[in-house]
């Protein structure tokens, strides 16, 4: 894959990711045990691991919010390097994935919407497939 589309890619994957990252925040958030003159110790302890939970979520979407401003960079930086226009929709296949359409608007938001799901690629026995993740860009619920 080339360097562009790696970015889209990463742009893309850290999207979905921080909009589950938010999700699951949010639905932590609302559902914490709140505190209201519990005087037992095992009761305010459920309330602190309650809430060293929802600061671990937090921190792992503020880790996936930078990363992903940091993606955005580096695109502005393509589009600017091409002068490529606002507005202009660039279309990005990743093989055996999926086809993306990524643009940035006027005021330098990027935008990214997957367009296609496509078929994954055939095992070719000539072919040696590594795949490599990053575990900065990883979510992982650790319920």
């Amino acid at each position: 894959m080339e360097e562009f589309t790696n970015y889209c890619k990463q742009y893309y994957t850290l999207q979905v990711q921080q909009e589950k990252q938010e999700t699951r925040f949010n639905t932590l958030l609302e559902n914490a045990l709140p505190y209201t003159g519990q005087t037992n110790v095992a009761e305010l302890d459920a309330i602190i691991n309650c809430n060293r939970k929802i600061q671990k979520v937090r921190a792992q979407a503020d880790d996936t919010i930078a990363a992903r401003q940091k993606t955005v960079k580096i695109i502005l930086q393509i589009l600017a390097y091409f002068e490529i226009p606002a507005h202009t929709r660039l279309s990005c296949e990743i093989p055996g994935e999926m086809e993306l359409e990524i643009w940035a608007d006027d005021e330098n938001a990027v935008h990214c919407i997957k367009t296609k799901t496509l078929d994954p690629l055939e095992d070719d026995p000539n072919v040696i497939t590594i795949h490599m993740t990053d575990s900065d860009f990883v979510w992982r619920d650790d319920d």
